[in-house]
């Protein structure tokens, strides 16, 4: 699960490098086209929105993977140790259900709409719709991994 859990973890942090990357160089180039030369392009305002959704599911992921999305812990921090390990379950839980619910019907949007081009780009509108999916996938994944892990600390204590 270890093995697993890293190459999954290298692979989410390289496409987020590549992802923002390629957002960042769609926003300069259509600023630079449009304000330098004084004609825009018409596929860098799409791409770059295309983009910022994969990056904003692909950050939340890592979010939460390292337990970094935004809380509120005031009842949680009054919590004795063993309420505190059975509510994080429960969250993992309930974060499996969600993700299995943007597996399924994520997979079914990206499916429906794998015919339909993108107006400027033509790319499969699948590319777009496909982040839920993986969103939902790497949810699932991060959150056994958390109860996985979480239930190795309860056997050490």
């Amino acid at each position: 699960m270890e093995k697993a859990y890293n190459v999954v973890t290298k692979f989410l942090k390289f496409a987020i490098v590549i992802v923002f990357s390629i957002l960042v160089a769609s926003c300069v180039l259509q600023v630079f086209t449009r304000f330098v030369l004084n004609s825009s392009l018409s596929w860098t305002e799409e791409l770059a929105r295309y983009t910022f959704i994969w990056a904003n599911m692909l950050g939340a992921i890592l979010c939460t993977k390292n337990k970094s999305n935004a809380t509120v812990s005031v009842i949680t921090d009054n919590l004795s140790v063993e309420k505190q390990l059975l509510l994080r379950k429960i969250v993992n839980l309930l974060s499996i259900i969600i993700g299995l619910i943007l597996l399924f019907y994520g997979s079914r949007v990206a499916w429906a709409v794998r015919t339909q081009l993108s107006p400027a780009l033509r790319i499969s509108m699948s590319f777009v719709y496909g982040a839920a999916p993986v969103f939902g996938t790497l949810l699932i994944f991060y959150s056994i991994y958390d109860i996985y892990s979480s239930h190795n600390m309860e056997v050490i204590k």
